[in-house]
């Protein structure tokens, strides 16, 4: 039987909406402003990721890129794109390298250099997916063995089979990051599936270490890390400066594979992961827990 999974009057799921500023060729290798903000490069003499296995659910791969050509291991395409797993919106590329763009001379590093890559196109050429897209990229990613699922993507809407498949990757010892949105800066807008119990929500902040005013609010947002005018990798061989809750998420799922890259522990399960966020994270709102940054801004240990 199929592990397929479809729904009659499905939601769709769609990129949050975010911001393309800039498109260039590197002249030289960065470490974009957030690794620096928060000493991620202190932490890589302990971690770099090796081991450590990441899927990027979202508009699919460009593995020819340089600083991804050795960080993607598998690409498969769920939404039936006559392009096939190939990127054609840049969004999944730039993700891609936030986490696990290499260290090679050129281009820009991600927060785990030396992770390894999954990437399930499920949303289709246009940005957009169906629910049972999703839900079949994330039993992938299951059946992979990865170790993070990052998703940087939302709908108003969620369903029962999304629902259910993230509690089988949770039950599966998966750490799964999601989106909160860029609906803010009204409050109670944080989407799905990042409202799903056992999730991290994560929403974004910027250079001044201030939210977003794009950052979706809300009672599900755990943790805040950097999403604005974040440079990563773009197609098909260039890098880009783009905006949104997107940029954070993969930010957080890099920061978790640098963790568990020296201790599998810290990632095992949400609650140890969650653990570490409100032991570690930067309290930059309101004392304790807030609407806007959640637990406070990721810092690693």
């Amino acid at each position: 039987m199929s592990d397929k999974v479809t729904e009659a009057s499905e939601p769709v799921f769609r990129l949050p909406p975010f911001t393309i500023e800039q498109v260039f060729t590197a002249m030289a290798e960065t470490v974009d402003w957030g690794l620096q903000v928060l000493k991620v490069p202190d932490c890589w003499p302990l971690s770099r990721g090796k081991g450590v296995k990441v899927a990027v659910l979202d508009t699919g791969a460009t593995p020819g890129h340089p600083d991804l050509r050795d960080a993607i291991v598998a690409a498969k395409d769920f939404t039936g794109s006559p392009s096939g797993s190939a990127d054609r919106q840049g969004h999944s590329t730039h993700c891609c390298g936030i986490i696990a763009a290499r260290q090679n001379n050129s281009g820009v590093v991600g927060v785990a250099p030396e992770a390894s890559l999954y990437v399930g196109k499920v949303l289709g050429d246009n940005g957009s997916g169906t629910m049972s897209s999703i839900v079949n990229g994330i039993r992938w990613a299951i059946s992979q063995n990865v170790d993070i699922i990052s998703m940087s993507l939302g709908s108003p809407q969620g369903s029962p089979s999304l629902e259910k498949a993230i509690e089988d990757a949770v039950a599966a010892g998966i750490l799964v990051c999601c989106a909160a949105g860029n609906e803010g800066p009204d409050p109670n807008t944080v989407g799905f599936p990042a409202q799903y119990a056992g999730v991290i929500s994560i929403g974004s902040i910027n250079r001044s270490m201030q939210i977003s005013n794009f950052s979706s609010r809300g009672r599900r947002v755990d943790v805040a890390a950097p999403g604005e005018q974040i440079l990563s990798c773009f197609p098909p061989n260039r890098v880009a400066v783009l905006s949104g809750t997107s940029m954070a998420t993969p930010f957080v799922a890099g920061v978790a594979a640098v963790l568990a890259g020296y201790d599998r522990s810290a990632v095992k399960d949400t609650a140890a992961f969650l653990a570490l966020i409100k032991k570690f994270a930067y309290d930059a709102g309101p004392t304790g827990w807030d609407q806007s940054f959640g637990w406070g801004i990721i810092e690693p240990p």
